[in-house]
């Protein structure tokens, strides 16, 4: 199928190869209705009231990329950037929280969908790579490589991703301290947050660090995994996880109160969830690597875990390690 049908559907959602069988699953004609086959949640709605979608047809197809997509030029809007980070220490310092996900954004300036979708998988298809226009008009382009969280029958595993260095860095990324402990805050987090949704004592941590190679970054990540309890479904589990720990921070109810007062606007399907509910399986990813049409343009989000041995430079130089999901070459930076 050419992508440049897709846009011929007034809504749908084009789901990359992590979401069922390692093809695009292409859903047309949606509507909200339950129960969903699509579910969609942004970063500030509840995980309680997601929006979900069924749709009028449903099928696995092969892309055939036939979009040129024009360059992109981010302006990235982080002025403060880095008194904003040394604020976060401060609070960090002073007990009030362990760790802030604090994110910015970029305009990307004009551009489509298509071309969006087509950049983002230019050095290869990310896991979660999606494409969706929803009926009210909402549209977000992803190319997340993070799994928020899957069930299948009764088990559920999610996957938090924190630590992020250069493809070139691994023995950096590996041996820093801040990164392991990044990580290990968010993993118990979502262990915590799991156990209120699964059987007593079956949520374990079976791997508590492992490197993922991405196109321009790499990345570690943790396996949480447990038995849901009887009569769970995966909108339980939403409910129990959203916002994801990763792109929140430590306590979350702390962490969350501080984003609020240091980012200058909301985050909308940045940093949000989609899902895939098929039968007794379901898939949902983390909207990383996200970018959502305004009415003035594309804007795409950026940001990073901060915890007290945080340093400023580097964190915005993570920043540029991320905005690499846009380009189809190494080597960007803006």
């Amino acid at each position: 199928m050419r992508l440049s049908a897709v846009e011929d559907y007034e809504s749908f959602a084009l789901l990359g190869p992590g979401f069922g069988n390692g093809r695009f699953i292409l859903l047309t004609g949606l509507h909200e209705d339950s129960p969903p086959q699509l579910v969609y949640t942004s970063f500030e709605t509840s995980g309680a009231r997601p929006r979900g979608f069924r749709c009028e047809s449903m099928e696995a197809v092969d892309i055939e990329f036939d979009v040129t997509p024009r360059a992109v030029t981010p302006i990235l809007h982080d002025d403060g950037y880095r008194d904003i980070i040394e604020r976060i220490r401060t609070a960090i310092a002073g007990g009030d929280v362990y760790q802030v996900c604090y994110t910015v954004r970029a305009e990307i300036g004009p551009t489509t969908g298509a071309e969006l979708l087509t950049l983002m998988c230019g050095r290869g298809v990310p896991r979660f790579a999606a494409w969706v226009h929803l009926p009210d008009g909402t549209e977000f382009v992803s190319a997340s490589p993070e799994l928020f969280f899957e069930t299948d029958g009764c088990r559920v595993h999610s996957e938090p991703m924190k630590g992020t260095a250069a493809p070139d860095a691994a023995g950096f990324l590996v041996s820093s301290e801040k990164d392991l402990a990044e990580l290990a805050m968010i993993t118990d987090l979502i262990r915590n947050d799991l156990t209120q949704v699964c059987v007593p004592r079956s949520v374990t941590v079976a791997c508590e660090r492992r490197i993922i190679e991405l196109p321009y970054a790499l990345q570690t990540v943790s396996d949480v995994v447990g038995e849901m309890a009887e009569g769970m479904t995966p909108l339980d589990i939403l409910a129990a996880l959203h916002p994801g720990g990763s792109v929140t921070g430590t306590p979350k109810t702390a962490a969350l109160a501080m984003i609020q007062q240091i980012e200058t606007g909301p985050r909308g399907a940045y940093c949000g969830c989609l899902g895939l509910w098929d039968g007794d399986r379901s898939t949902f990813s983390l909207l990383i690597r996200t970018a959502a049409k305004t009415p003035a343009g594309w804007v795409y989000g950026v940001g990073g875990g901060i915890v007290y041995d945080s340093e400023a430079e580097r964190e915005h130089d993570e920043l540029h390690i991320k905005l690499g999901a846009l380009s189809l070459m190494d080597g960007f930076r803006v």
